[in-house]
């Protein structure tokens, strides 16, 4: 309960506790605030938010952190499934002990006992369409208005929530409307009127929930269609998307998927087998019932063959259906006479603990593993970026971890739309001047965004061109005016996935290294000469397979002045053979190796890291190249330093440069 929402489908999970952060900040709106795109609305309504509101009243009534509630929100909505689930039994004649074991299948399920603690609609979706279920059948076998009203409040919640759950609950509705509806057309008194009040008792609620799906699908549309970035989410756009192809209806891969999905997650292989033997028992009214639930199960990929295909947490909206079918079969079997109580108790038994043996196969592993901890860089944001300024994020698309953890608006460009500068203009130009604070730039991305890009970008929002913080989630930069206040922010804040780039002063020394005279060495492999050095153990040339070298035990800086006009870095580096060879006594686990530059007003800006291990990977050793490419002009000092490694050992971590050159652009000769 107390770890991140980074744990299965976090996407999903971050993109519901963002609206629900923001509806606890500004209260409840109809065009409640996922601010991921922009204004003019900071809105891309998904799904009516009745779930994110009770998180964020639940969040702001107890205190309770935004993740805890709405784990504890999930979990109370799934457990207020039950009831209705009890209340389908006995609409079949169970009785209690019956109905409590048709509950526990359901639960039994491993879809339930993961997703239903976790940050998502799901179990909201599912408890309303549950009572809806249930509320048709009341209404049409006690001819009752009260269910009819209570049925037409649940479909509506559950059509808002998530109509692609309502969609398949619409089928057993309407099975079971026919079967309890039945008996009034045979019925010798009032007949026709009855038959008629029954239609009516179980249209009314479909019609009016269908109604409001309608609406609020043509309302959120709209919102969406209102911002250039998220025209993409409108329903029209989504609907390959959402009900999937007749190619994938007839394909055995998707079937397949499905069939895995089934096993795995909702009804393990040897539970089915245990069913298949109490089928065989039970009488044949239990079959036909149970047979109408698998039935009705297999809707929910029949109608959305791509979501089921792709998301396992769509099962959530249909297990349900297929585990009262097993729960019926279970009931049916221990109230067989026929049946030894022991052979029961042993097939009851052996059903659970197979159902148990899945959840242990399938999600066990998220619950047993060390989550991933919230990006370092969304805590810089939330400590740097005032709370009314906006962060321009690319490389994300529209995945909402670091607008969550930092808590800051975003107006996060879609991959594939980064140069469309026109859009982008159109949404900032709906803000207050200098709105726009941050940037973020993610590095690891399937194309990476060139230097003359990133600095348009930052000339454009009038940003330091140099990044305040680095990490591998992307590199932040902020304005001219946010340095001074934002590194007084985190004076005496260690970060062990970013780095803060900015020095304290020109002559910063975080590793207290000493000032090494270089005076008397001879450096012909150095253009420029070095102006400063700085180590733990001082420098030595020498020569390393045949090349001259500058020995340089971490930790250890070079300080250069590069030439004017400067623009490429050429340099070597590595290790010495004797460092990782078999027969010493000790061998390195590694150096680290950066390049980066100081500017004046203090930033350091990275330009080259990479961790060498000889030991174990045959390509670190030898002489290794650095070419960097229109990674000038430059306006500070150039540093070329080694430091020990991720473990920080620095037992034989005997580490070499080799030539180091900074210089203009070379022509090219033919």
């Amino acid at each position: 309960m107390n770890g991140p929402i980074i744990d299965r489908h976090e996407f999903r999970q971050l993109q519901t506790a963002v609206s629900a952060h923001w509806l606890k900040q500004d209260g409840f709106r109809l065009d409640y605030e996922t601010p991921l795109f922009g204004p003019p609305t900071w809105s891309i309504p998904m799904e009516f938010p009745i779930y994110q509101w009770c998180v964020a009243r639940l969040s702001s009534l107890t205190g309770m952190p935004l993740d805890q509630s709405g784990r504890a929100t999930s979990i109370f909505f799934l457990l207020a499934t039950l009831p209705a689930v009890c209340g389908l039994a006995e609409l079949v004649g169970l009785t209690r002990p019956g109905r409590l074991l048709v509950a526990a299948a359901v639960l039994s399920s491993p879809v339930y006992l993961f997703y239903g603690r976790t940050f998502m609609i799901e179990s909201t979706a599912l408890c309303f369409s549950t009572w809806f279920l249930l509320g048709i059948g009341l209404a049409v076998r006690d001819l009752s208005l009260r269910w009819s009203a209570v049925a037409t409040v649940c479909g509506s919640l559950a059509a808002l929530t998530k109509v692609t759950t309502f969609a398949v609950y619409c089928f057993p509705a309407a099975g079971v409307a026919l079967w309890l509806g039945w008996p009034h057309r045979k019925a010798q008194s009032h007949s026709a009127a009855n038959v008629w009040r029954a239609l009516l008792l179980c249209g009314i609620p479909v019609l009016v929930s269908v109604v409001c799906a309608q609406w609020w699908v043509h309302h959120a549309d709209a919102v969406k269609d209102a911002n250039p970035f998220s025209g993409f989410l409108k329903s029209s756009e989504m609907t390959s998307w959402n009900w999937g192809t007749l190619e994938q209806r007839s394909s055995s891969e998707v079937w397949n998927t499905v069939w895995s999905n089934i096993a795995q997650f909702v009804l393990s292989e040897p539970a089915a087998v245990i069913l298949l033997i109490c089928a065989a028992l039970v009488t044949g009214r239990i079959r036909l019932l149970a047979a109408a639930g698998a039935a009705a199960f297999i809707m929910g990929p029949l109608l959305f063959s791509n979501l089921y295909y792709r998301h396992d947490y769509y099962y959530n909206a249909n297990a349900l259906l297929l585990l009262t079918a097993a729960g019926l079969l279970l009931a049916g079997m221990w109230n067989s006479a026929t049946i030894p109580r022991t052979a029961r108790i042993v097939m009851i038994a052996l059903f659970f603990g197979a159902q148990l043996l899945a959840f242990y196969r399938g999600y066990a592993f998220n619950h047993r593993r060390e989550l991933p901890k919230p990006p370092e860089i969304a805590t810089v944001i939330r400590h740097t970026v005032p709370p009314d300024g906006v962060v321009l994020i690319y490389g994300w698309d529209w995945n909402s971890l670091i607008p969550y953890y930092s808590q800051r608006r975003a107006i996060m460009v879609p991959n594939g739309r980064e140069e469309d500068f026109k859009a982008l203009e159109d949404i900032v130009g709906q803000l207050p001047p200098r709105r726009i604070v941050a940037l973020l730039i993610k590095r690891a991305l399937p194309t990476s965004f060139s230097p003359e890009f990133i600095q348009e970008r930052l000339k454009r929002f009038n940003l330091v061109p140099a990044p305040f913080a680095t990490s591998a989630d992307g590199d932040l930069y902020l304005q001219a005016e946010q340095i001074a206040p934002a590194s007084a922010e985190l004076k005496g804040r260690t970060f062990t996935q970013a780095v803060i780039n900015v020095q304290t002063s020109a002559g910063a020394n975080p590793d207290n290294l000493k000032d090494d005279d270089l005076s008397t060495l001879v450096l012909p492999m150095t253009s420029p000469r070095p102006v400063k050095a700085r180590s733990k153990f001082g420098f030595k040339v020498g020569e390393a397979n045949g090349h001259p070298m500058i020995l340089a035990h971490p930790v250890s800086e070079l300080h250069f002045i590069p030439p004017a006009g400067a623009t490429e870095i050429d340099a070597e580096f590595g290790i010495v053979d004797a460092a990782y060879a078999p027969n010493g006594a000790a061998v390195t686990d590694g150096v680290g190796i950066e390049i980066f530059e100081i500017r004046p007003d203090g930033l350091r800006r990275d330009l080259f890291q990479r961790e060498l291990d000889p030991a174990k990977i045959p390509a670190d050793r030898g002489l290794q190249a650095i070419h960097l490419r229109a990674v000038g002009p430059f306006s500070g000092s150039v540093v070329f330093k080694t430091t020990p490694g991720p473990k920080n050992n620095l037992v034989n971590d005997w580490a070499y440069w080799g030539t180091i050159s900074l210089h203009q652009t070379r022509p090219i000769t033919r």
